[in-house]
């Protein structure tokens, strides 16, 4: 009887002690929970909301339907800041390329090995501000790039680099090269890093070129941060801003999604920039869902 009953009891202390877990349990996550509705899910259903209206930041709520998609997808003005996108995700590719074979060369360990890093993610570290107030300098008319093309006798290449609509958004989006290529080079490097130098030693003695060590070793090794790497350019192509915005403000043909979505908040269009951000937003999460889709495996 005494048995039973201190089994009964121990039982009970248990689930008190359980049920005590889950209280704290849950009072931890209350408040991050509660910041994460009030502060990331009830503006972006609120945002989504006040995409069907034309909304300008105060006053009622006048109800527009679509009218603010179909304006997005009819405007040839809209579709423009797409495309000048594209140029950013074409600039992805020198970029990604560069630092891939720049992280394959110099994969080892080597006295300075630090401080070369360091020197190569430095223009990531920079403030957009500073990255724009150097290359307004070097795309100037009288700046350094028609300068050095001059030195070397290539005057006719010379351009009025942020004037010419033909050129401008090449030339802008040919900075995220620079800018960029040390994180991506950061990444595969630590990729390269991981994979156990047995196998390059085997595929020396196999008679592997280097080519085919890239081929067959590193580039299957490191696929997935290779693929993190592109899903990041595609998002953030479509999320270009401050480099734009600082040099020319959207002019001259530069004109992209964030930078509109600005311009019509300062024009008292909420709910156009509202429908246009969630346009992005879905674009982003589509971007998203391929790199989950793609590396499912992992």
């Amino acid at each position: 009887m005494a048995s039973t009953r201190n089994l009964w009891e121990s039982d009970k202390k248990r689930k008190k002690i359980q049920a005590d877990r889950l209280i704290f349990i849950i009072l931890f996550l209350a408040v991050p929970l509660i910041h994460l509705l009030i502060f990331s899910y009830v503006p972006i259903i609120g945002n989504f909301i006040v995409s069907f209206t034309n909304w300008k930041g105060f006053g009622d709520f006048d109800w527009v339907g679509i009218r603010n998609y179909k304006k997005l997808f009819s405007n040839t003005e809209y579709i423009s800041m797409f495309k000048n996108c594209l140029w950013y995700l074409l600039a992805a590719i020198p970029q990604l390329v560069f630092a891939f074979f720049l992280a394959v060369i110099i994969n080892g360990k080597f006295r300075g090995l630090n401080v070369f890093k360091g020197i190569l993610i430095l223009p990531y570290l920079l403030n957009g501000v500073i990255v724009s107030t150097i290359f307004i300098i070097f795309f100037q008319n009288n700046g350094s790039l028609n300068a050095i093309l001059g030195a070397f006798g290539l005057d006719a290449l010379q351009h009025k680099w942020l004037q010419d609509l033909k050129i401008v958004n090449p030339a802008i989006a040919s900075i995220s090269i620079w800018r960029y290529y040390g994180m991506n080079f950061i990444m595969f490097f630590g990729a390269l890093q991981t994979i156990p130098t047995e196998l390059y030693e085997a595929a020396v003695i196999d008679g592997c070129t280097k080519m085919q060590e890239i081929r067959y070793i590193s580039i299957p090794f490191i696929r997935k941060v290779l693929l993190i790497n592109i899903i990041l350019s595609i998002s953030g192509s479509i999320q270009v801003f401050e480099i734009p915005y600082i040099m020319l403000n959207g002019s001259n043909g530069t004109l992209t999604p964030v930078i509109q979505i600005q311009q019509s908040m300062y024009d008292n269009r909420v709910g156009f920039a509202a429908a246009l951000s969630v346009l992005v937003f879905v674009i982003v999460l589509i971007v998203i869902g391929l790199q989950k889709l793609l590396t499912r495996d992992d």
